[in-house]
């Protein structure tokens, strides 16, 4: 079975590492980038399978990246779920506004976040 690959890309290093370590521990592979320039290098050159992305790094650069693979068509596809540290009151949009699968509130709720991202990839929960 081939393992799945989530580029997530936040400015907040302990919440990267956090989502890393939980991520992996649920058979994920990650890669990880602080930097918007970067993570859309590791995205044309890794084609993930998933891109878990703070819509808010770098004054609003998450929006951006989504853009710029949108007309990548080798990765126009790929599911996108945005991070954000704006209370869910004042976020103006919705997840399909943005083009995203869904949008995670910060701080994250790791457990309705891996909920999100296995809706996102179409894997199904096995419980037992």
């Amino acid at each position: 079975m081939e393992s799945t690959t989530i580029l997530i890309a936040d400015d907040d290093m302990n919440l990267l590492t956090t989502l890393r370590v939980r991520l992996q521990a649920e058979g994920f592979d990650v890669i990880t980038s602080q930097d918007v320039c970067q993570a859309l290098s590791i995205a044309q050159q890794d084609r993930p399978d998933l891109l878990l992305l703070d819509l808010n790094m770098s004054a609003g650069a998450g929006r951006s990246v989504k853009s710029h693979l949108a007309e990548i068509e080798e990765l126009a596809g790929t599911p996108v779920i945005f991070t954000t540290a704006e209370p869910a009151s004042h976020t103006p949009h919705d997840a399909a506004d943005l083009g995203a699968c869904a949008v995670a509130s910060k701080p994250v709720d790791t457990e309705a976040l891996l909920g999100a991202i296995r809706g996102a990839l179409g894997l199904c929960m096995h419980n037992g």
